[in-house]
Parts: C-alpha cells; sequence; structure tokens
C-alpha cells in the first residue's frame, strides 16, 4: 500500500531550483521560486493521488470476487 503524506520540503528544493532555472540568487527572486515549490507540491499530489486512485480500483478488483 502507498504512504500517503509528506514532509515540508520546502528548503530541500532549492538545489533542484538553482539546476532547472540556473537562477543562483533565490532571495531576490523569491516569488519564482515559490513557484517552483508550489509546481513541485502540485505534481507531487497529484502523483499521490493516482497512485491512490490506482489502489482504489485495484481494491474494487479484489472485493468483486469475494
Amino acid at each position: 500500500m502507498a504512504f500517503i503524506g509528506s514532509h515540508n520540503r520546502f528548503n530541500e528544493f532549492r538545489e533542484d531550483f538553482i539546476k532547472d532555472t540556473g537562477v543562483q540568487d533565490i532571495e531576490n527572486n523569491i516569488g519564482l521560486y515559490i513557484q517552483y515549490v508550489t509546481a513541485r507540491f502540485a505534481d507531487q499530489n497529484h502523483r499521490i493521488l493516482s497512485n491512490l486512485a490506482n489502489e482504489i480500483q485495484d481494491l474494487q478488483k479484489v472485493l468483486k470476487k469475494v
């Protein structure tokens, strides 16, 4: 079963942000960084919900057999 939930990774995304965007000065580009982090969280939420939906479908198949 999938683990549901996450921990706050706001500061952990700094290195990924710099690598992905090339922007080194995060403090002066905090708006762009917040957009980046928001997009990463949205992607993570989508993945969690997608996995959960797949597991629910699998569970329905099992329950129909019972």
